[in-house]
């Protein structure tokens, strides 16, 4: 019985404790109701940035959770020393529901005698009075003058499907600030953004077009502060690329035997290209060459000896600077012997039988 009064008295004793720390919200409840933030004003702009001259566009926004109701919405904008450079009122009601805005008109960056401000960070205030509390709130933006750098350096010229080089010298930043850069071709094509770069840095980019044309290449930069401006454009026109016209051999059609002898090549291309030559000169000893470049329409002389005597072709190529390449031409050659080259020869090796024998009988002396 004694023990049974004193468990019902502790129960009773932990009933008052559990009630008691309930009350005072000590224990807490996990079905939390949301907290309600009544109505709260935002300021916004529609960008960070603006060249001197653009209209600046302020947004109120009412980001709480009730209506927000306000009067006399004022906009006070205020430069880096803190003075006034521009402010206006309205003698209007708004209501604003939740998630709703009211756009404020452009400000054109005047200052309040018409002036254009400088450039500069400005604080944007925006200030409604409601019945029972007024909003405010402020944002900032900056007003550069960026004199546009460039354009880019490179051919303006060029022809399908080939690469080119393209380079770009980033403008010093006064405060030694680095940029971000992305490149546009013209051709739809637009790179990410790459870097930082530091100012003054030269970076180069390749690209081709696979369609004829006249794009514009231009170099976006944006600074650590986020703010983008773009360079002068390079205009570069691209073309079909025509082979140049199969090479005109001229030359002797009968030589002698070890004699040095010279035939003269040539080609035109309808570009103006630059022109190489792939010389195959016919015989086993001479094989196959490459000569140039050489200017469009330049009659190229060029010189080969045979030590074989057969009939062989001479075969040539033109390929002008872009790789592409004409068709095949041909010069038929008659090699004769020479009995004053043969006893010249063969005094050297008369010593050799064997290698004299050889060559007497693939000479056929």
């Amino acid at each position: 019985m004694k023990k049974r009064k004193i468990f019902l008295t502790w129960a009773f004793v932990l009933i008052l404790l559990f009630s008691a720390t309930s009350s005072l919200g000590l224990i807490k409840s996990n079905n939390k109701e949301p907290i309600n933030r009544g109505a709260e004003l935002e300021i916004t702009t529609d960008y960070t940035f603006y060249e001197i001259g653009d209209e600046v566009i302020v947004f109120f926004t009412n980001i709480g959770d009730d209506t927000l109701s306000g009067g006399g919405p004022t906009v006070t904008i205020y430069n880096e020393d803190e003075e006034i450079v521009y402010q206006e009122a309205c003698y209007c009601w708004w209501e604003l529901e939740p998630g709703e805005y009211e756009e404020w008109i452009p400000w054109d960056q005047t200052d309040q005698q018409g002036s254009q401000v400088p450039i500069g960070l400005y604080t944007v205030e925006g200030f409604l009075s409601g019945n029972n509390e007024d909003y405010i709130d402020t944002t900032t933006i900056h007003i550069v003058d960026y004199d546009p750098p460039g354009p880019p350096t490179g051919p303006t010229e060029g022809v399908v499907d080939v690469e080119y080089e393209f380079c770009f010298n980033l403008p010093v930043n006064p405060d030694g600030d680095s940029y971000y850069v992305r490149w546009v071709f013209g051709d739809g094509i637009i790179t990410e953004w790459g870097g930082p770069f530091d100012g003054g840095q030269n970076i180069c980019e390749y690209h081709s077009w696979d369609e004829i044309g006249v794009y514009e290449i231009s170099v976006g930069l944006k600074d650590i502060y986020g703010a983008e401006y773009w360079s002068n454009p390079l205009v570069i026109t691209i073309y079909e690329n025509i082979p140049p016209g199969a090479p005109i051999i001229e030359g002797p059609t009968t030589v002698r035997l070890g004699t040095v002898n010279t035939w003269t090549f040539v080609s035109n291309d309808p570009e103006e290209h630059n022109i190489t030559y792939y010389v195959d000169w016919g015989d086993v000893c001479g094989g196959a060459e490459y000569y140039g470049p050489y200017e469009s329409g330049e009659e190229v002389e060029l010189s080969h000896r045979y030590y074989l005597v057969d009939t062989w072709i001479i075969s040539s190529i033109a390929i002008d600077e872009n790789g592409a390449e004409s068709e095949e031409s041909y010069h038929e050659v008659t090699i004769t012997k020479n009995r004053n080259f043969n006893h010249f020869f063969f005094n050297l090796i008369k010593n050799n039988i064997i290698i004299y024998q050889l060559l007497s009988q693939i000479l056929k002396l």
